[in-house]
């Protein structure tokens, strides 16, 4: 919820919000966040698998802004996301996947046996 929100909810103004509730706007986010990731661990240790899932996906979001966060006070570059892999449609993966088989040889016929060989049965072992 914004200031100007909150205010129209009290019914003051934002500046008088401001001015009257200084603490408590600037830590009423990180005290709600507490709050309700407090309440998704209560149930995550019950066993709600929604709540595991979601308390992970928070763990890594908070982890890559933390990290992010550190490179920015260590004065290095944020790195750039990676380029999206080119869209390619249906009948062009299908080629490719195809060529890629008929590149490994998965599906050739044998060679035919060498023509000239010769096989002498009549030495008998002694």
């Amino acid at each position: 919820m914004s200031q100007d929100e909150c205010a129209r909810v009290l019914g003051i103004s934002t500046p008088t919000l401001a001015k009257s509730f200084p603490d408590e706007i600037a830590t009423g986010v990180a005290k709600k966040r507490a709050e309700v990731v407090g309440l998704l661990f209560k149930q995550a240790k019950k066993g709600n698998a929604t709540c595991i899932k979601k308390l992970e996906e928070m763990t890594r979001v908070s982890a890559a802004a933390q990290a992010i966060a550190d490179l920015g006070r260590a004065g290095g570059e944020v790195p750039a996301a990676p380029p999206a892999p080119e869209k390619v449609g249906k009948k062009a993966e299908r080629k490719a996947a195809a060529e890629r088989v008929a590149a490994s040889g998965a599906f050739q016929p044998p060679e035919p046996p060498k023509i000239g060989l010769v096989i002498d049965n009549t030495a008998v072992n002694e």
